[in-house]
């Protein structure tokens, strides 16, 4: 027992020095990660009242890893410092040294290697009393190589007051060397910029001082974001007395650029042995106006990769009827990979498992399936087209997915959902339109049943939006029925694509497992993603309608499990007859279904307890001018693909804080159910469905980023907003501020 109370006590030791060491951690003025060592440093070692004092975050990087400046460039954001100061303390903008240009892939960031100190001045009041000055930040910053990662740290530091300030000896380099990278306010004396639009550039004129270095390299850092390409050469070179710049125009701009004002830093002849020159440049362009300034073509800057990760919006003149197409059929394609697909697509896949082993002629039924399927699934897609462009022409303000929006189809589905979940379970003895099992009525009409479940497939697809998809249905909607249609044509045939190949090549089935008996078991698994669809569509009319909508679709489930049991029976008479009663039954109760909520109410009581706003277009319009941007999540509940985003992305507390850190406004368009507003707007966003996310910038055209968001979409799309805040002048230390 002795023993054993040792090795207690010695534990309990362990565990209350480690957690001293990180309470000491949580207060200490040094964050270490695998990729930084961050400090929180100060030029004062004694404060006092009254005076303007230094601190810094230094932060030193690991080699190949950098972070950002002020305007990060092609992706990126910077650090952010939030102080915690005595009352009446006040603390300044970051002085931000010169940065340099990172290449990253095909695209430019501006930022530090090695090691930078972000140094802001703090003010004291003149009547601070307390003999402690204690000082809190919260610092957050990205740090990247070929990944970005987003790193935070909590610093403290408690400096000693009396009547007269003392210089940290030990910072004081540091301090001196941060001063010789920051720009100065203006070009040195005897140094003179001017600008001018030359063939849709900007054309940079420096003339250097007679003093002056010969110069070997010149770049030019914008404050502002989103007005000129950072990837794009800047094509330094000299000229008759002095040196030019070409600097090009970003290719969707977000805003007017008609002034250079940003960091110039000069780079001297090696051989010279002189320090690089970095100073504040404010200049007029000349020339420039509305549409002077162009973008270089595509085959001249590497900046188009940036443009890889947002979907800019384009109107469908931009956009080719092939191109629409191919977009189209890809979306098609991909659109297999869904939830809503997938479970129907693994029905029939065991089907052609079945037909492997029947030589010429399961070969031959796997075509012939394949084609009526490709029929159905192709036919499924125009005729909802064609309903589609017959509602809008009656004036009706509809998109994909509309048939969704009805609280009687989603109840519907979930009853067919159903069935297809206790057939394959073994529950319900018939062959649905979905099992690829043998059945009587199969038997007699396999075609039919294959272009049925082609168009099942196309119905259960209806809530899942892939990638591509977006674009293309935005666009066709834009063009003339016969094109539309078209469109809608390719979207089917690549959906249906993948099953068909693998129907007509023999070979392909080969890729497949032999049948066997672990057919039958992975059929009645595959009935549990069904199961988890009906719940998934019970959500959805709870949404749509209230929780009394559970009391209908209850019944409902249980009118389907009674006609499971009624097919059991062998008297006939009874069987149909109590088959057909249960049948009414059900679908009545689908129909008498409660009225669905108002949209508006639904949205502020969904959203009521979020950081979301509901959105309507004249609330976009209003926190477009109190905000810098807003981004908006056009979403559905039934929509598959919004759900994951928002769960998987949106949701994230680190996404939520990106967006408050680029004070961008939230808001959410609700189209669960009906709303001509949120149709409008999409179809001014060159959609026709969700998910649609739009980052309206507080002037200039919105972005809207790709059906399958990714924190790093988000973060691209946020790079490029215009911040007003960055465009102040940047702040000076002063060689001789010692105070």
């Amino acid at each position: 027992m002795r023993r054993i109370g040792r090795w207690l006590g010695l534990g309990l030791g362990l565990f209350v020095a480690v957690a001293a060491a990180g309470a000491a951690t949580n207060e200490s003025n040094v964050v270490s990660t695998a990729h930084v060592n961050a400090k929180l440093v100060s030029e004062s070692s004694v404060v006092a009242p009254g005076a303007k004092i230094w601190l810094g975050l230094h932060i030193r990087l690991v080699p190949d890893w950098h972070v950002y400046w002020r305007n990060p460039g092609d992706s990126g954001y910077p650090p952010a410092l939030n102080w915690t100061l005595p009352a009446g303390a006040r603390a300044g903008e970051i002085a931000w040294p010169a940065p340099q240009r990172i290449p990253f892939g095909p695209l430019t960031n501006f930022g530090y290697e090695k090691e930078v100190l972000l140094a802001v001045p703090i003010e004291i009041p003149a009547d601070y009393a307390a003999q402690r000055f204690p000082v809190r930040l919260q610092a957050e910053w990205l740090v990247c190589e070929a990944v970005c990662i987003p790193e935070s740290g909590s610093f403290a530091l408690d400096l000693p007051v009396t009547a007269l300030a003392q210089a940290d000896v030990g910072q004081t380099a540091l301090f001196a060397a941060a001063r010789r990278a920051t720009p100065t306010p203006a070009p040195p004396p005897g140094w003179s910029v001017s600008a001018r639009v030359e063939q849709g550039q900007v054309s940079v004129s420096l003339v250097p001082a007679a003093s002056a270095p010969p110069l070997a390299a010149l770049s030019f850092f914008p404050f502002a974001e989103g007005l000129m390409q950072a990837a794009a050469d800047q094509g330094f070179r000299q000229q008759p007395g002095g040196y030019a710049l070409t600097l090009t125009g970003a290719e969707v701009p977000t805003g007017e650029w008609t002034a250079l004002s940003g960091i110039m830093v000069a780079t001297p002849d090696p051989a010279s042995g002189a320090a690089p020159i970095a100073f504040t440049l404010e200049a007029p362009i000349a020339g420039a106006a509305p549409g002077a300034l162009r973008p270089a073509s595509p085959a001249s800057t590497a900046a188009p990769g940036a443009q890889a990760t947002l979907a800019v919006r384009e109107g469908a003149s931009a956009l080719s009827f092939m191109a629409v197409a191919g977009l189209a059929f890809l979306g098609g394609m991909l659109l297999n990979l869904m939830p809503c697909v997938f479970p129907i697509l693994s029905i029939k896949l065991l089907g052609l498992l079945r037909h492997a082993g029947e030589g010429a002629e399961g070969r031959r039924k796997s075509r012939k399936h394949a084609l009526f399927y490709t029929f159905g699934v192709v036919c499924s897609f125009l005729g909802m087209a064609g309903l589609l462009l017959a509602l809008k022409a009656g004036g009706a303000s509809l998109g994909w997915g509309f048939q969704l929006q009805s609280p009687a189809f989603v109840g519907a589905m979930a009853l067919l959902f159903f069935a297809l979940a206790l057939s394959l379970s073994g529950a319900l003895p018939i062959a649905t339109l979905a099992q690829d099992v043998p059945g009587a009525w199969r038997l007699h009409h396999p075609t039919v049943d294959a272009f049925a479940t082609g168009g099942l497939a196309v119905l259960v697809a209806s809530p899942c939006t892939a990638p591509f998809m977006g674009v293309a249905l935005g666009a066709a909607f834009t063009l003339p029925a016969a094109l539309t249609l078209a469109v809608f044509f390719a979207l089917g045939l690549g959906m249906a694509t993948p099953y068909a190949l693998l129907a007509i090549m023999p070979r392909a089935l080969s890729w497949l497992p032999r049948p066997g008996a672990w057919m039958e078991r992975l059929k009645e698994f595959l009935a549990f993603p069904l199961y988890a669809t009906v719940v998934w569509l019970a959500w959805v009319l709870a949404e749509q309608v209230g929780a009394s909508s559970i009391l209908y679709l209850g019944g409902g489930l249980l009118v389907v499990a009674g006609v499971a049991w009624l097919l059991r029976l062998e008297q006939p008479l009874w069987r149909w007859g109590g088959v057909l009663a249960l049948v009414c039954a059900g679908l009545t109760l689908v129909v008498s279904l409660p009225a669905p909520k108002p949209t508006a109410n639904l949205s502020a009581q969904r959203e009521s307890i979020t950081s979301w706003a509901p959105w309507s277009a004249s609330a976009l319009v209003a926190a477009r001018a109190q905000h810098k941007a807003v981004f908006v999540d056009f979403t559905a509940a039934w929509c598959v693909t919004c759900q994951v985003n928002k769960r998987l992305v949106l949701s994230r507390d680190a996404v939520v804080a990106d967006f408050a850190r680029h004070g961008v406004h939230l808001m959410r368009a609700d189209w669960t159910l009906h709303d001509p507003e949120i149709t409008r707007e999409l179809s001014k966003l060159g959609r026709s469905g969700v998910p649609v996310y739009a980052l309206y910038p507080a002037h200039g055209e919105p972005v809207l980023l790709p059906e399958v968001l990714t924190h790093d979409s988000i973060l691209a799309a946020l790079a490029r907003l215009p911040d007003a805040a960055r465009q102040a002048s940047v702040i000076s230390l002063p060689p001789d501020d010692r105070s």
